[in-house]
């Protein structure tokens, strides 16, 4: 029952923010975080989240050191000062005790240009939700 139900959140999730693809990398990469900023956390910890323009594309990059009842991420972007809204939702549902290495490029339709600010929301398996660092861009 609990995976139907996660199907269909998956479904309606889709049907309300179209399709987007993000993925898991393996290469690893430093990071830097003052674990102060994330003594609250408990579901995912952050270790360091990215943003940079590759091929007219934001390739955003982030990194968790542990997922324990995590349920998914967020990307939210906000253009310009606006409120960040979700555009893309990466769902997770494993639990993990390694570091964790994910990519997800930003096609930036409907941005016109100027500062993009981007963060990711950690929901877990309750609802409860963190959001990483905000990182932004010239576009």
């Amino acid at each position: 029952m609990k995976k139907l139900i996660v199907l269909i959140y998956i479904a309606a999730a889709t049907i309300l923010f179209g399709y987007a693809k993000a993925e898991t990398t393996n290469s690893a990469y430093q990071v830097t975080i003052n674990a102060k900023e994330n003594k609250n956390i408990t579901s995912a910890i952050f270790e360091d989240v990215a943003v940079k323009v590759v091929n007219k594309k934001a390739e955003i990059t982030w990194a968790t050191d542990k997922e324990q009842n995590n349920k998914q991420f967020e990307i939210q972007r906000s253009n310009g000062g606006e409120a960040f809204k979700t555009i893309a939702i990466f769902f997770t549902l494993k639990d993990s005790r390694e570091i964790k290495n994910y990519k997800f490029k930003d096609e930036m339709k409907g941005v016109s240009g100027g500062k993009v600010s981007y963060r990711i929301k950690q929901v877990d398996l309750n609802d409860n939700c963190t959001f990483s660092k905000i990182v932004d861009i010239n576009f």
